[in-house]
């Protein structure tokens, strides 16, 4: 299996979003700009496995690994971590 290097991760983009929490429908444009994520594998000390996380808009390079399309970023292009149910 691959293991990134120090400082950084391997992330699943999340399912785009179609439609807001109130009901607007978004337009296509919009759909494809998923800036949230989990992580896979993490070569990072602060950042396990399953960790929801929000990532900088252009950041990362899409790789495949076992067949899964993933991305591999920078740890300092991760915003913020999800800290919640």
């Amino acid at each position: 299996m691959w293991q990134p290097k120090n400082g950084t991760v391997f992330v699943r983009k999340a399912a785009p979003k179609t439609e807001t929490e109130g009901g607007i429908i978004l337009p296509t444009e919009q759909i494809g700009l998923t800036l949230e994520g989990e992580i896979v594998v993490s070569g990072h000390l602060l950042h396990d496995p399953g960790d929801r996380v929000l990532f900088s808009k252009f950041s990362g390079s899409e790789v495949t690994v076992n067949g899964e399309s993933l991305l591999i970023i920078m740890a300092d292009d991760i915003l913020a971590t999800w800290q919640g149910e």
